[in-house]
């Protein structure tokens, strides 16, 4: 599985640089791909704030696993030290708590990507 991180998500629903290549690798790896809860509230509070349609921001949600937050996930968010910004460290402890079946990370986020490294999560280049 691939985690996906809101930075890379809303690479599908705004024009950036690399959103055609993340694009390309959501729709050939749509079914392999996993995330927490947090990418939905991100995803629609960025449509919200760029006057995106939410359906599209819905149609990115409903093709990814998502990992509800839990007990687990925050202590392993503390528990990892990461240093990142609070739903950054959130995303990371979810990709650690689902283990080694996260074969990778999909993100745009350098602080993140890092982080995720040392974590034994590598990040994925497109």
């Amino acid at each position: 599985m691939i985690y996906l991180d809101t930075s890379a998500a809303v690479k599908l629903l705004i024009d950036e640089p690399e959103s055609a290549q993340t694009r390309a690798f959501f729709d050939a790896h749509e079914s392999a791909l996993v995330s927490s809860t947090l990418l939905a509230v991100e995803l629609n509070a960025v449509a919200d704030r760029r006057l995106i349609s939410t359906d599209a921001a819905n149609d990115v949600i409903e093709r990814v696993a998502l990992v509800a937050l839990d007990d687990q996930v925050a202590a392993t968010a503390i528990a990892l030290h990461s240093g990142l910004r609070t739903l950054d460290a959130l995303h990371l402890a979810t990709a650690v708590h689902i283990g080694d079946a996260v074969e990778g990370i999909l993100c745009f986020d350098a602080e993140l990507n890092a982080a995720a490294s040392r974590a034994g999560i590598p990040a994925l280049r497109l």
